[in-house]
């Protein structure tokens, strides 16, 4: 008889994500959203913004700027997220010191256009994506 294959997670509702990969397929669902960001424990800047682009990728910043996220999981540790009970999703990226949160209703969580994917055929490393580039880029 085969030994037993050990099971992937199956996070529904709530959970931590520390491999890159589920970190991203977590927040591709996100379009628009609210965030907070804290540095050791006090909020440092606040607001609403669109994500626009989701990367794995050591050499770019996560940023908030016009309106705007572009937002890098390599920036961060972890990532837990939750389901709260009017049905908002709650995601908490955390890096060293930092918490990035973002709230997002589920009517809004919907696959942005141009949204990239992850290359599901290679082994998935830091720079394993592909993005879907518009033509007016």
């Amino acid at each position: 008889m085969d030994p037993i294959r050990p099971l992937a997670p199956c996070l529904v509702g709530s959970g931590t994500l520390t491999h890159p990969r589920d970190m991203i397929r977590a927040l591709e669902t996100l379009e628009s959203l609210d965030y907070v960001y804290e540095v050791d424990g006090a909020v440092v800047a606040q607001g609403r913004a669109t994500l626009v682009k989701l990367m794995a990728d050591l050499e770019s910043a996560t940023m908030a700027v016009n309106g705007c996220l572009f937002l890098n999981v390599a920036s961060f540790r972890y990532l837990d997220f939750a389901t709260e009970d009017d049905g908002m999703c709650v995601m908490r990226l955390f890096g060293d010191g930092t918490v990035l949160t973002l709230v997002a209703e589920p009517e809004n969580a919907t696959m942005p256009k141009g949204q990239l994917r992850l290359l599901e055929e290679a082994p998935f490393d830091l720079e394993s994506y592909v993005v879907e580039e518009e033509e007016d880029d």
